[in-house]
């Protein structure tokens, strides 16, 4: 997790490997924070006329955004406890 904050915090490294990693995961981190947003937004709007005493006794279905959300973090997740980055920074040049 470190490491990655470091990449984020550095500006476009010189190495194209390193570089196309620092992009993926610049894009993938906003991603994720927007789609939690948004996720954050949809569960409010699903709870929002429900009273506070019944809120633990009523099944509610996730929305749709919790997927997108759980699939970034699957992919960031990867990445910080496996160090395991999507294929195509791997073998893009080919």
């Amino acid at each position: 997790m470190n490491s990655l904050r470091a990449l984020l915090a550095e500006d476009e490294p010189a190495d194209p490997r390193k570089a196309a990693r620092h992009h993926w995961l610049r894009r993938s981190a906003d991603a994720w924070h927007d789609a939690r947003r948004r996720c954050d937004d949809a569960w409010c709007e699903l709870v929002r006329d429900i009273p506070e005493e019944l809120i633990d006794e009523v099944e509610i279905e996730p929305p749709p955004e919790e997927a997108e959300v759980a699939a970034l973090w699957s992919q960031l997740n990867d990445v910080i406890q496996n160090d395991r980055w999507p294929r195509h920074l791997y073998f893009g040049c080919i």
